[in-house]
């Protein structure tokens, strides 16, 4: 695609797009800010990729599936959020974070790249591409020449894996 018609398609889903992933992302999360923010950062993600971006079917579809995703690593990030917010208001002896408590939270962030680092390689393509890269199971299938079901199982499998691991990382530096 020439720049001019990369420009003009943006524009033209943009506009068309725009106010319906607002409402849609506004239902999730009844919050009018973070519904802004999701949907500013889902056309800042397509105009980063869209030189590069292959898609078959629908615009739209990969414009609500990005919503779709962002929604659910806000609220997972958010929820996260609420927890330490719990552990730091009970658990904590002070209001301000010591060095010790920079430490461990360095720690564990290190803890949690290195679990990602030691699933199965392909896994962690995988789940890197959907997760850090919000790629669909299609784009990571075809890209990879496996099968959507295969992705979704190897995302499932990754999943399932760093939340065993994360809960034994995060009751080792917390308790």
């Amino acid at each position: 695609m020439n720049v001019a018609h990369v420009r003009q398609l943006f524009t033209q889903l943009y506009e068309e797009n725009w106010v319906k992933l607002y409402v849609h992302v506004f239902r999730m999360l009844n919050d009018r800010d973070e519904a802004r923010d999701i949907v500013q950062e889902i056309f800042a993600n397509l105009w980063d990729r869209m030189e590069r971006l292959e898609i078959e079917h629908s615009y739209q579809a990969y414009l609500f599936r990005s919503a779709r995703n962002l929604v659910i690593n806000r609220i997972a990030s958010q929820d996260v959020g609420r927890k330490y917010e719990h552990y730091l208001e009970h658990a904590a002896p002070a209001l301000e974070i010591m060095p010790d408590e920079l430490l461990r939270e360095k720690e564990l962030a290190e803890q949690i790249d290195q679990a990602i680092e030691n699933l199965p390689r392909k896994m962690a393509l995988i789940f890197k591409k959907s997760r850090f890269e919000q790629r669909s199971y299609r784009e990571i299938a075809e890209e990879l020449d496996i099968s959507e079901q295969t992705v979704k199982k190897q995302i499932y499998n990754a999943l399932t894996v760093l939340r065993k691991k994360i809960r034994t990382i995060f009751i080792f530096f917390y308790h």
